[in-house]
């Protein structure tokens, strides 16, 4: 028994089987039917003279009445229509669990919105470029491809991958380019900030005029480095956005609310050790995320990222806390941000009392800080060191089949 060509169709309530068997015998129709299971059979012309007996069975994807159906037998077809359960009726992204060669979607019973209207159209489009490039498509593959496009539950998961490997590749370039960005501009503060003790006639004049020479720049990294927020708030990057936002807030409030507007803070010592601290940190860190988006493995910038904090944070807290503690005496004879009662909004703010609670909090946080990095770089140095056993071993096991390569040759 051979199994005839089958187009299915849905609607929210029934299921629609068009039986391609020319001139069927309706005596001998049988249907055989389970609310989860099909069993079809009946006798149609196989050519001029003979006939032929068709069946199939069809498992159903959910379940449906086998008690309401309806059967029409047509001279080139059959038509059998199936009422869904109760509880099963709406859409079914599938008609069987599993694909037939024979059973094809009704792609002609599809009623399309304005949207799909378009859609099918830059299809068909499409598919006639491709046609007159490469010739015609065989009408049965065609029937499949358009099967194939028409489930639902593929096409979600094939929308779902495209949509997720779009995103990464979007994702993954705009923080390489944005890491990239921030970085350079990091090692420029760091580097020529080293340099003008070089290049200046002596080392108080370099100190002094570094703020001024490139404390722009240095702004101007800071002020990017509040689209990090929002990296953390839209899910491009794993930090939680409290941590993140209270760590360059707490930076800005240091820079922009007392080195900027403090010029004899800004030829101090402590202002030239901030720079160098903040940039020699991000110097590491910047080049170090950008390997973690393309998981590459350098162990040289690993052992720097979890090392170097060791010095740059100190001075960093240090340098801080000073230029905060000489900020709150200049603020408070300044009055400068401060709001005095009355005013319309009936409130009240001094910026020197808020920089006393800052210098605790920058204190706190220090030590806070330095305690997580000690954790990360415990982590970090098991890891590199795991790495480095395995790069040996590896290293080792090629050394001996070079060995015994280069025996069985002498042999």
């Amino acid at each position: 028994m051979n199994k005839p060509n089958v187009l299915w169709s849905q609607k929210s309530k029934t299921i629609k089987f068009v039986i391609d068997i020319v001139n069927a015998k309706e005596e001998t129709l049988k249907i055989d039917l389970s609310d989860s299971k099909l069993n079809f059979t009946a006798e149609g012309q196989a050519s001029i003279e003979s006939t032929q007996t068709f069946s199939f069975e069809l498992e159903f994807h959910k379940k449906v009445d086998p008690l309401k159906y309806k059967v029409q037998v047509k001279e080139r077809s059959i038509k059998l229509v199936i009422a869904k359960a109760n509880d099963c009726e709406g859409e079914w992204g599938r008609i069987c669990p599993t694909k037939h060669r024979w059973l094809k979607f009704d792609v002609d019973s599809v009623e399309l919105t304005d949207e799909e209207t378009i859609a099918a159209r830059k299809l068909a489009d499409a598919r006639t470029r491709l046609e007159a490039q490469h010739g015609p498509i065989p009408e049965e593959a065609k029937i499949q491809q358009l099967s194939d496009m028409l489930n639902v539950d593929d096409i979600s998961k094939d929308l779902e991958a495209a949509e997720k490997e779009m995103y990464d590749m979007m994702r993954n370039s705009y923080l390489t380019i944005y890491n990239g960005v921030v970085g350079l501009g990091y090692i420029y503060v760091f580097f020529v900030s080293i340099l003008r003790l070089l290049i200046e006639p002596s080392v108080a004049q370099a100190i002094r005029g570094n703020y001024k020479s490139i404390g722009w720049l240095l702004k101007s990294c800071q002020h990017t480095v509040f689209l990090e927020i929002l990296h953390s708030y839209f899910g491009l990057v794993k930090s939680p956005v409290l941590v993140t936002a209270t760590q360059i807030l707490g930076r800005a409030v240091v820079l922009f609310g007392v080195l900027d507007q403090e010029e004899s803070l800004q030829t101090s010592l402590f202002a030239y050790v901030l720079m160098v601290a903040w940039s020699g940190i991000e110097v590491l860190r910047y080049p170090y995320y950008i390997t973690q988006i393309y998981e590459l493995f350098l162990p040289y910038l690993m052992w720097l990222r979890y090392n170097a904090w060791v010095i740059m944070y100190p001075l960093g807290i240090i340098s801080e806390l000073f230029l905060v503690y000489h900020g709150i005496q200049l603020t408070a004879s300044s009055d400068r941000w401060s709001v005095h009662l009355p005013n319309y909004f009936n409130f009240s703010f001094n910026f020197s009392y808020y920089l006393c609670i800052h210098f605790v909090a920058i204190a706190i946080a220090g030590v806070s800080m330095m305690n997580y990095m000690k954790g990360q770089r415990i982590k970090a140095m098991k890891k590199l060191n795991r790495l480095n056993s395995m790069k040996e071993v590896y290293d080792c096991q090629v050394d001996l089949l070079k060995i015994r390569k280069k025996k069985s040759k002498s042999k």
